[in-house]
């Protein structure tokens, strides 16, 4: 399984998102160190699919169409890169033929299934809260 830079870089404005309710590209890319055109394209994206949206108006500032909590890495992933993939034979059988012959065949399924799992069982709130449980206290480290 690969995930993309593009869907790295969608996760990121995400996880940005998540933790400003609402932002304006130059603010994401600058926080991000990214470029805003690259963002923007990134946002139109993720708008399309129904996760970002754009609040247009004075600001023109972005946020998130739903809740953190209702919002996974594979929702921002399978957005940008398209549905999970593993090999081409776990997606298309027939061209390889040795499916039923082929111990790897079942092991890769099995990855596939919880690879996925995993990665819609993560939602950007538990990434928000896990990442706010590690930064330091003002008095010094938890």
């Amino acid at each position: 399984m690969r995930v993309s830079r593009q869907a790295d870089y969608a996760i990121r404005v995400v996880l940005d998102l998540s933790l400003h309710p609402e932002a304006r590209i130059k603010e994401i890319a600058r926080r991000q160190r990214l470029s805003a055109s690259y963002v923007g394209r990134i946002s139109q994206r993720l708008a399309k699919t129904g996760i970002l949206e754009n609040k247009r108006g004075r600001l023109g500032c972005l946020g998130l169409a739903c809740p953190p909590d209702q919002v996974t890495l594979m929702d921002v992933i399978e957005a940008v890169d398209g549905p999970v993939k593993v090999d081409r034979c776990l997606l298309a059988p027939a061209e390889c033929g040795r499916e039923r012959a082929c111990p790897v065949y079942e092991v890769g399924q099995e990855v596939l299934l919880m690879a996925t799992a995993k990665l819609s069982s993560v939602t950007f709130a538990s990434l928000v809260n896990g990442q706010r449980a590690k930064q330091p206290t003002p008095d010094g480290p938890r």
